[in-house]
């Protein structure tokens, strides 16, 4: 019974020891650290705003977990720090709201993991409420000549990507010359007769 005992508090201090562990190693970015990070991952957002392929339009950034950070630095990369809770009030409006929420900023391994989301969310029209978060991995690490940090995207969100399974791509129509001519609409390639 003693050597249970024994194990069980061991294993305990062992616990307590990894997780005060994991925390000195989070504890370890300081919130001047985590400022410069979060202008220099909102630098790299607006370039991938304004990219062809990734066309968006979010400028409003949540307070949420950022609460430290000036408005200033915000507004110096054209994004305008709003509060978590005027958000939240802001998506039962009929225009709806888009925003960047900032999840989680952590130390790992020399490198800061950012996690940021872009939030829309609103009342629909004719139906229930909408609401897509779409999450960014950023890292960030230090470069050693201007002690900047350096960011860059690590993961985006997979695209949905639907192909029909069920049904064939080339499909005869039921008329009397079915490979007379061929339309393509939504994405499905059809075949009508003249």
């Amino acid at each position: 019974m003693t050597k249970f005992v024994w194990t069980i508090s061991i294993l305990c201090l062992v616990l307590v020891a990894v997780a005060r562990g994991q925390q000195a190693s989070s504890s370890r970015l300081s919130e001047v650290d985590k400022a410069a990070i979060i202008g220099s991952v909102l630098n790299l957002e607006w370039q991938n705003q304004n990219s062809i392929p990734d066309f968006a339009y979010y400028r409003e950034v949540s307070s949420e977990n950022i609460e430290f950070i000036e408005p200033s630095l915000l507004h110096t990369h054209g994004f305008t720090l709003v509060a978590a809770e005027r958000l939240e009030e802001r998506k039962k409006d009929f225009g709806g709201v888009r925003y960047l929420l900032f999840r989680k900023i952590f130390l790992r391994d020399g490198l800061a993991i950012v996690t940021l989301s872009r939030v829309a969310a609103g009342p629909a029209c004719f139906g229930p409420p909408y609401s897509s978060e779409r999450t960014y991995t950023y890292t960030a690490r230090r470069t050693p000549p201007q002690l900047e940090w350096v960011v860059e995207l690590v993961r985006g969100p997979t695209l949905p990507v639907s192909i029909p399974t069920k049904r064939p791509l080339l499909r005869p129509s039921p008329g009397r010359n079915p490979t007379t001519r061929w339309t393509r609409a939504a994405g499905v390639l059809s075949i009508y007769p003249d």
